[in-house]
């Protein structure tokens, strides 16, 4: 009956145990980083009342032993380390733990652990858990910024910190340059001079007498009218069309000789013709005559015609009667008209060349005056040409008066040239300052508008320089000063290269590498960038040789990776350079903030960010066996294991997370749930030692 009592009342005792276990994490339910705890029970030992037998061969069957159970006890108390959600603050200084390990804080003789990340700085600048007034842990970084091994110390963010100036070292250029930055040459263009037509210029090529071209374009159909009278009876002339652009003998041609056999070939076909009898003849003066050799046929109206096109039915018009044995043509003086024109030639004399007009250049040069000087004049760029005079006579040509221009203008690189439709082409040399203009042709001691009318010069390109792109870089000596590098580049000419130079904006001195060239493919990727130097690097002296001041500053231009796009490029478009410099001033701290790897970097008044210290973490073997200590801290035990301090980020699979706290990890319906159960299990307890009261005053009741 007694074991009764005592296994109630150890009951009475566990379950007290949990309901404040589960009171303590209810408490805790908004405490940052708090873990919450759970108890388990184990039976308490039991008393054997028979032990158990082994069965007997051939008798009896074994027996069990007979036991009592004295009660329940507390088995452990644990603490549940699983994940609190992070709850974010935007306080830079509040730290959150993503995953496993604890921060490390610290009175300077002893450590604690909490995951507890509600950190401030005091008034020595420490991060510090303001609540207890333990320091964080980590490691200070060097004064470059860089993070070495060493034993961990508190974690100081001095306001007042500054860095250093830094001299620049690179230069980083990155943007195009216009592939269509050559320099051009001024082409003037004159107007159309013609010769008389011969046999073999294409019909395409054809102009009237007034200088108009007459447009005909393969393709066209040009008709044969007219009638053939013979004993006062008259029949029309039916054949089929010339077709312009053929190559099918008898159908058609390109060229005016062509156009006549033709003609002959169609008439001496008619009934009243002998083969023989027709002849067509091209003049020297352009204008196309035909001989009638029948003995009774006269041609009436004959006319060569295209629809549509007056200048050429005008220009094939003949006399409108051929007698037998007659001779007509197509010229007529009075209507100006008739005679056949072509672009005139290199070869072509100076004497029978017309203007665009269709009149002759009125040179006087005859029998009496067998020589002339023509006058060849201009200007080139801002200044006068040299001029020329050319002395023509009739034996002259138009190559004659191409040289005398080349020579008028000095011009070396391209021949003057007259072009397939009669025009004469000066190219000049590159740039404005070799632009040609105010072209004058004059006959010397003779009044001849007609010449000079006949050679009205039309610029169809326009002279440029080689265009030049300048970029400035703001680059930092030793002491923190700025100075200015200005790069000129220059295209060369007809080559996927450029120049470039450099300037300093100041009083500065250039010492090395002060120009170069960079090269690109066809594809506008870059090939190289040299220094004419051979120096590798351009440098510059920040003061006058005999002050003192900052060091020589060496700078190495970064053009970018070769073949690639991530520099400088070379494509048609827009100029678009830009450079970047490393180096600074120096700077004030401003400000600072915390990555994910645990890592305080401050920014600082000179555009600079620069590594200031690196929060450290713990971990345990058994972070079960950990002691709970004041202030939501853990200290190691001898089951813990010791602590393996590391940093966040370097493959252990724990963050920091800045701006954020990790709430408790308390379940607060799971905690009801389980004090209900723990309540019950009290009261029930309970009722054991009071139904064992009740049994033991029956038992003293009997003895009355």
């Amino acid at each position: 009956m007694l074991r009764s009592l005592y296994a109630g009342i150890s009951g009475l005792g566990a379950n007290s145990i949990e309901m404040d276990v589960i009171g303590n994490n209810i408490a805790n339910a908004n405490t940052v980083g708090y873990k919450g705890s759970r108890v388990t029970f184990r039976e308490m030992f039991s008393q054997t009342l028979h032990g158990a037998s082994r069965p007997v061969s051939g008798q009896r069957g074994g027996i069990n032993a007979m036991q009592i159970g004295l009660g329940t006890a507390v088995s452990t108390i644990d603490t549940r380390f699983q994940q609190g959600s992070l709850q974010s603050t935007g306080m830079i200084t509040d730290l959150a733990l993503q995953g496993d390990g604890f921060f490390m804080l610290s009175d300077g003789r002893d450590s604690v652990y909490t995951r507890a990340g509600a950190f401030g700085l005091d008034a020595d600048h420490h991060l510090v858990d303001p609540g207890s007034g333990l320091r964080l842990q980590g490691v200070m970084a060097g004064p470059d910024g860089t993070i070495t091994a060493g034993a961990w110390s508190d974690i100081i963010i001095d306001p007042s910190m500054s860095v250093p100036a830094a001299a620049s070292t690179s230069l980083q250029i990155f943007g195009n340059l216009d592939a269509d930055s050559d320099a051009q040459n001024s082409i003037l263009e004159s107007q159309h001079l013609m010769a008389a037509a011969a046999g073999s210029d294409a019909l395409t090529g054809l102009y009237a007498q007034n200088g108009d071209l007459m447009g005909l374009q393969d393709g066209d159909r040009i008709a044969l009218t007219g009638m053939v009278e013979t004993g006062g009876t008259a029949a029309t002339i039916d054949a089929s069309p010339f077709l312009v652009g053929s190559d099918v003998v008898g159908e058609g041609g390109d060229t005016l000789i062509e156009l006549l056999g033709w003609v002959t070939a169609q008439l001496e076909a008619l009934p009243e013709f002998n083969p023989g009898e027709v002849t067509l003849t091209l003049g020297a003066d352009g204008s196309v005559s035909i001989d009638n050799g029948s003995g009774a046929a006269t041609l009436l109206n004959l006319q060569l015609s295209v629809a549509g096109n007056s200048d050429f039915n005008s220009s094939f018009r003949f006399t409108n009667a051929v007698a037998p044995g007659g001779t007509g043509t197509t010229d007529d003086p009075a209507a100006s008209q008739g005679r056949l024109r072509a672009a005139a030639t290199s070869d072509d004399l100076l004497t029978d060349v017309f203007n665009s007009r269709g009149e002759s250049l009125g040179l006087n040069i005859d029998a009496l005056n067998p020589q002339t000087t023509l006058s060849l004049s201009g200007s080139i760029g801002t200044s006068e040409a040299p001029g020329y005079n050319l002395v023509a006579d009739a034996a002259s040509t138009v190559q004659d008066l191409l040289t005398g221009l080349q020579i008028a203008f000095g011009i070396s690189t391209d021949p003057v040239t007259i072009n397939e439709q009669g025009e004469v082409l000066l190219l000049g040399e590159l740039g404005t300052e070799n632009a040609l203009g105010q072209v004058e042709i004059r006959e010397v001691g003779e009044v001849n508008p007609t010449l000079e009318t006949s050679f009205s010069f039309t610029e169809v390109q326009e002279a440029a320089d080689s265009d030049t792109f300048t970029m400035s870089s703001m680059v930092y000596d030793s002491l923190g000063n700025t100075h200015n590098v200005q790069l000129t580049f220059t295209k060369r000419v007809g080559l996927n290269e450029w120049t470039w130079t450099a300037e300093m904006e100041g009083t500065e001195e250039l010492i090395e590498g002060g120009s170069g060239t960079v090269t690109f493919d066809s594809n506008g990727d870059i090939v190289a960038f040299r220094y004419a130097d051979d120096s590798g690097h351009l440098s510059f002296r920040p003061q006058s040789a005999d002050d003192q001041g900052a060091d020589i500053v060496i700078i190495e231009i970064d053009a970018g990776q070769l073949g690639t796009l991530d520099g400088m490029t070379q494509h048609a478009g827009t100029d678009t350079l830009q450079g970047m410099s490393d180096g600074y001033a120096a700077g004030e701290l401003l400000d600072f903030e915390i990555d994910t790897s645990g890592t305080v970097i401050g920014r600082f008044s000179n555009d600079t960010m620069q590594t200031l210290a690196r929060v450290g973490i713990a971990r345990f073997a058994n972070n079960e066996g950990l002691l709970q200590a004041d202030g939501n801290s853990y200290k190691v035990s001898s089951n813990s294991g010791a602590a393996m301090t590391m940093f966040a980020g370097d493959g252990e699979g724990t963050l920091v997370v800045s701006g954020a706290l990790e709430g408790s990890n308390v379940d607060i319906t799971a905690e009801l749930t389980n004090l209900v159960v723990a309540q019950r299990a009290f009261q029930a307890n309970a009722r054991v030692v009071t139904t064992g009261d009740q049994i033991l005053q029956e038992i003293v009741s009997m003895l009355r």
